[in-house]
């Protein structure tokens, strides 16, 4: 019976240390948290925002150091940061403490990194677009003056304007929308029936480069029919 007694309270006294240790983890976790540094914290913040800003890119935060014993310096409240995003790439952000009473200017840069579309070789005026000449490459675009593309699909079968050079960045200004089919030109309006291939005739009412919608005006009907560029003079439509 002592035997067994004794065991119990081993038992017990295994519990007890057990439950402590438990109920410890949270609170050292806690105050591991809290003791982050000033420019951790204000990283993290800066990461935060801008990514919401750019979800689609890669940020990248650098904060530069501070002494530390500004780095250190406590708060009873939680630290406030004051910082609005814009275009530029070196920052300055507030770090506020209210208890005590205390302000820090912090700076850092700020990188976003996302795939643009870009030539993979060197394509003269009037070239038109296709997978094979476009690819994409990483760049940080907040160094970037120009616009650009991130989806090639937007484009292909668009015309280069002027002779461009390889592993170059393709902004709007390089390319225009070549156009299949311009407003009143005539046109073949082609309908799939099952296994069959219908066409007929009919007059544009817009401009359409390839895999726009427009309007036509069917020649026999006289009905108003809107339909995918897909080739020169060529439209498709969707039949019941």
């Amino acid at each position: 019976m002592r035997t067994s007694g004794l065991s119990v309270k081993l038992y017990i006294f295994s519990t007890i240390i057990t439950l402590i240790a438990m109920l410890a983890a949270p609170v050292k976790s806690t105050l591991a948290a809290e003791s982050d540094s000033i420019t951790q914290k204000a990283q993290q913040h800066l990461i935060n925002q801008y990514q919401i800003i750019n979800p689609m890119s890669r940020t990248v935060v650098r904060v530069n150091p501070l002494a530390s014993t500004l780095d250190k310096r406590t708060c009873n409240l939680p630290i406030s940061f004051i910082h609005a995003p814009g275009r530029a790439s070196r920052i300055t952000i507030k770090a506020v403490c209210d208890k005590p009473s205390w302000a820090i200017f912090i700076t850092a840069t700020i990188e976003q990194w996302q795939p643009v579309a870009v030539t993979s070789r060197a394509l003269s005026k009037g070239t038109i677009l296709g997978d094979s000449d476009i690819y994409l490459k990483e760049f940080d675009t907040r160094r970037l003056t120009s616009p650009y593309f991130t989806n090639p699909g937007e484009l292909i079968g668009r015309e280069i304007k002027r002779a461009i050079t390889a592993n170059q960045i393709i902004s709007p200004t390089l390319v225009e929308k070549k156009l299949l089919i311009r407003k009143g030109d005539l046109v073949y309006i082609e309908a799939n029936k099952g296994a069959m291939l219908i066409r007929m005739t009919g007059t544009a009412e817009q401009d359409g480069a390839l895999g726009e919608q427009i309007t036509v005006i069917n020649s026999r009907s006289g009905k108003k029919v809107y339909g995918y560029v897909k080739s020169q003079g060529v439209i498709s439509v969707n039949t019941q």
